[in-house]
């Protein structure tokens, strides 16, 4: 995966409100969209495939979910980040019919067609570790969320 991968201030957000998952994804795309790193396509694409393919992962305490699209429709890589005050429900990655409230959603929207695997390797150590994902959702602060995430998510940081 490119290393050029870069945990952006703008599109990190805390305290988020949504009825359902379906209302996170748009908000999540819509931001990236905005920002000029995915195609105007790319929202739908995500909820089509969310759909199809669900991407909560299941963990002990907080649980997390990792929508992403299509690599075509990413103009430049990026990562979105929602933290919610209440979870919403994904399906399981795992298995479809299985319901996970999850609460930390971390949108991929990477250019190579491989980056996501790389990418889930690297939540999979994240979600291995229920103090930091406490950090993530007890944060203060954007920098916060963001100090504690980037040792996993970006590829030239060492996990402490």
């Amino acid at each position: 995966m490119n290393s050029e991968l870069y945990i952006e201030k703008d599109l990190v957000f805390k305290d988020l409100e949504f009825e359902n998952n379906i209302e996170a994804l748009k908000f999540l795309s819509s931001k990236l969209f905005e920002k000029g790193y995915v195609e105007k396509e790319y929202q739908q694409a995500i909820i089509d495939r969310e759909k199809e393919y669900p991407t909560a992962l299941p963990s002990v305490d907080i649980k997390i979910a990792i929508p992403h699209a299509n690599h075509t429709l990413v103009n430049k890589p990026a990562v979105a980040i929602g933290i919610l005050k209440s979870p919403v429900e994904f399906s399981s990655m795992e298995d479809s019919d299985i319901k996970l409230n999850v609460q930390i959603i971390i949108m991929l929207a990477l250019k190579e067609p491989h980056g996501h695997i790389e990418m889930l390797q690297k939540i999979v150590k994240l979600i291995r570790n229920p103090e930091a994902l406490k950090k993530i959702i007890k944060a203060s602060s954007i920098q916060e969320v963001m100090n504690t995430l980037e040792p996993y998510l970006i590829k030239n940081k060492a996990i402490s």
